[in-house]
C-alpha cells in the first residue's frame, strides 16, 4: 500500500469526525454560519465515500491485484479523481447541500467506483475461488447500491423528493452500501488476511445463508416505509438466514484452515478485537428485530438508525481499516505505541454510543431525556478526532521507521 494514499483516506477520515463534531456542537452552542442539513450531507458523504470506501479501495489495491495489475497508471488515476470528488464534496455539500457542484462531485465518483469494479473484477487475483467470489459479489453489490441514487435524482426531477418513495430509495442506497459492498469487501480482506481455508461446500452454505440474509433485511425499511405485513416477515426471514449463517461459522469452525499463520501487530489487536465484538453486537441488534417491537422501534426512533449507523461505520468498518492499515506496516512490532489512540477512541466511541441508545431507549419508554445529553453526546465526541489525529501520528512515524529499516537493509 501506498503511504499517500493511506494518510489521504485517514486524513478523510479525520475531517469527517470533525464535521460530525460541528453537527454535535449545533446542539449544545448556537452556530449562525451553520446549514445543519447541508453539513451533515458533507460529513456523511466524506465518512462513507472518502473514507471507507477508499479505505477498502487500497486493501484490495494492495492485497487482491497481482503486482503487475496492481502499477497499472489506471489505479492511480482512480484513486486521485476520486479524492478530487470527495474534496469537492466535502466543500460543496456544506456550502450548497444538493446542488449543481455537489451532484458533479458525487455522480463524478459513482462513475469512479463503476471503473473501479469493472478494473478489479478483471485484474484481481483468482487463484482462491472463495475470495474471488466475495470480492466479485462486494463489487456487484457496489454498483447495486448505486441504483438507489439514481433512483434518487429520478424522483426529485419528477417532483417526489421529499416523500417516501424517496426516502426508500436513499434507505436502498445505503442498505446495500452498509450490507452489502462494505459486509463483502471487508469479509474478502479477512479470508484474504487471515489466508482461511474452508471445505467448498461449507464455504457456499455459509455464503449463500449471509447475501440472501443481506438482501431480504431490506424488507425492514419497506415495512418502515408501507407498513406492509409481508416486508416484516421478509425481514425476520433474512434475520433467521444471518443467524444460521453465524451458526454455521460456529458448526464448521473446526473444519477451518490456514494456510500460513497470520502475525499480529500486537500494537493494532485491540482495534481488531473491537470490530469483532461489533460485528457480533450487529448481528444480535439485527435478531432482535424478529421481535414487532423492536422492529417498529428501530425503524421510528432517529437515535437507533444513527446509532446503528455509527455502530457499523466506526465499530466494525473503520476499527478493521485501521487495525489492518497498521498490522500492514508494523507486522512483528510488540510495541503499544497504540494505546492512546485505542483507549481514546474507544472513549469516544463507545461512550457516544452508549449515549444515543441509551437516550433511545428513553424516548421509547417515554421518560424523557437525559440530563445534559448533548453536552455530554459533543464533550465524548471530541475523543474521536483526537485519537485518529494520534493515530495517524503513528502510522506516519512506523512506516516512515520501516522504510528506513528497509532501505539500510538493501
Amino acid at each position: 500500500m501506498r503511504k499517500s494514499w493511506i494518510l489521504i483516506s485517514l486524513l478523510n477520515f479525520f475531517i469527517a469526525t470533525l464535521m460530525g463534531l460541528i453537527l454535535r456542537a449545533a446542539f449544545v452552542w448556537e452556530i449562525d454560519w451553520l446549514d445543519y442539513r447541508n453539513m451533515l450531507h458533507g460529513h456523511s458523504h466524506v465518512a462513507l465515500l472518502g473514507w471507507l470506501y477508499l479505505g477498502f479501495f487500497l486493501l484490495i489495491h494492495a492485497q487482491l491485484l497481482p503486482n503487475e495489475k496492481a502499477s497499472k497508471p489506471i489505479y492511480s488515476w482512480l484513486f486521485w479523481l476520486t479524492q478530487i470528488s470527495v474534496a469537492g464534496m466535502m466543500i460543496a455539500f456544506p456550502l450548497q447541500g444538493y446542488a449543481g457542484f455537489s451532484i458533479f462531485f458525487s455522480s463524478l465518483h459513482i462513475v469512479l467506483s463503476y471503473l473501479f469494479a469493472f478494473r478489479v473484477w478483471k485484474d484481481h487475483k483468482k487463484g482462491n475461488v472463495q475470495i474471488s467470489l466475495l470480492l466479485k459479489t462486494a463489487l456487484f453489490l457496489l454498483v447495486l447500491s448505486t441504483f438507489g441514487v439514481w433512483g434518487v435524482a429520478v424522483i426529485m426531477g419528477s417532483g417526489g423528493g421529499g416523500g417516501v418513495l424517496y426516502q426508500v430509495a436513499i434507505q436502498f442506497y445505503l442498505h446495500f452500501q452498509f450490507n452489502g459492498w462494505l459486509l463483502f469487501a471487508l469479509l474478502t480482506v479477512v479470508v484474504k488476511d487471515f489466508s482461511l481455508k474452508v471445505p467448498w461446500k461449507r464455504f457456499q452454505v455459509i455464503y449463500y445463508l449471509l447475501l440472501l440474509g443481506q438482501i431480504l433485511t431490506f424488507g425492514l425499511v419497506l415495512f418502515w416505509a408501507y407498513q406492509w405485513d409481508w416486508s416484516y416477515y421478509v425481514n425476520a426471514m433474512g434475520v433467521v438466514l444471518q443467524l444460521f449463517g453465524l451458526g454455521a461459522i460456529l458448526v464448521f469452525r473446526r473444519s477451518f484452515g490456514l494456510i500460513k499463520p497470520f502475525d499480529f501487530t500486537a500494537a493494532a489487536k485491540p482495534f481488531l478485537m473491537l470490530a469483532l465484538i461489533v460485528g457480533l453486537t450487529r448481528i444480535l441488534f439485527q435478531a432482535l428485530l424478529v421481535l414487532p417491537e423492536f422492529a417498529e422501534m428501530a425503524v421510528m426512533l432517529r437515535l437507533f438508525i444513527i446509532g446503528f449507523i455509527h455502530l457499523n461505520m466506526l465499530g466494525l468498518f473503520s476499527a478493521y481499516l485501521m487495525f489492518s492499515f497498521f498490522n500492514n506496516f508494523t507486522q512483528g512490532s510488540k510495541r503499544n505505541s497504540l494505546r492512546p489512540t485505542v483507549w481514546i477512541f474507544y472513549l469516544g466511541f463507545i461512550g457516544s454510543e452508549m449515549i444515543l441508545f441509551t437516550q433511545g431507549l428513553f424516548y421509547w419508554q417515554e421518560w424523557g431525556r437525559l440530563n445534559f445529553f448533548h453536552e455530554g453526546l459533543f464533550l465524548l465526541s471530541c475523543f474521536l478526532p483526537i485519537g485518529i489525529f494520534i493515530y495517524i501520528q503513528q502510522f506516519s512515524k512506523y512506516f516512515n521507521r520501516k522504510k528506513i529499516n528497509n532501505d539500510s537493509k538493501a
